[in-house]
């Protein structure tokens, strides 16, 4: 019961937050046939876990798994800040087209690693905002030069999270992770 309370606090205070939502890992299976053909049993609604979630960015929304791995193609020179470490991939809602998500965790507030990719003069950004302070800060912008795409900054259960959505990005060389 604690779990599930606890599992609904953070859906709420992520969707209002920072616009988060958690996702389900797993897919609920089909209903099975026990011994009797009249009688049927459901399978277990899936479990809320910390492992995928859901961002909105200014690309879309986002679905995560945080699996640790960048997507294989990802551009190395990428910028991050320093000592952000990989912590998974995605996809974006109805994208039809060549799009990488890649997911990075940081011990950095949540202001401090916006405010990295705000001031990083490697990246061109437009259309920024942010809103919120200490946990419950978000902020987001579009990348519009040397890549495209947007970066997205939340905090989540204590932890930054750095979500960069790239258009279109280089496919040249993937990522020492």
């Amino acid at each position: 019961m604690k779990s599930q309370l606890a599992a609904a606090l953070l859906l709420g205070c992520l969707m209002a937050a920072a616009g988060c939502s958690s996702s389900s890992s797993s897919t609920a299976s089909p209903a099975t046939t026990a011994a009797s053909p009249a009688t049927t049993t459901a399978s277990p609604a899936p479990k809320i876990t910390a492992r995928n979630f859901q961002v909105s960015t200014p690309s879309g929304q986002v679905s995560l798994s945080l699996d640790g791995q960048l997507p294989p193609t990802w551009p190395s020179q990428f910028p991050v800040p320093a000592g952000a470490k990989a912590a998974g991939s995605g996809s974006l809602g109805g994208s039809s087209s060549a799009t990488l998500v890649a997911a990075y965790t940081t011990s950095q507030p949540a202001s401090d690693a916006f405010t990295f990719y705000k001031d990083n003069p490697k990246l061109t950004i437009s259309d920024q905002k942010s809103a919120g302070a200490g946990a419950r800060y978000a902020g987001r912008a579009k990348i519009t030069a040397p890549y495209t795409g947007s970066v997205t900054v939340v905090s989540r259960s204590g932890t930054t999270y750095i979500v960069i959505v790239l258009t279109n990005a280089p496919r040249s060389s993937p990522s020492a992770s």
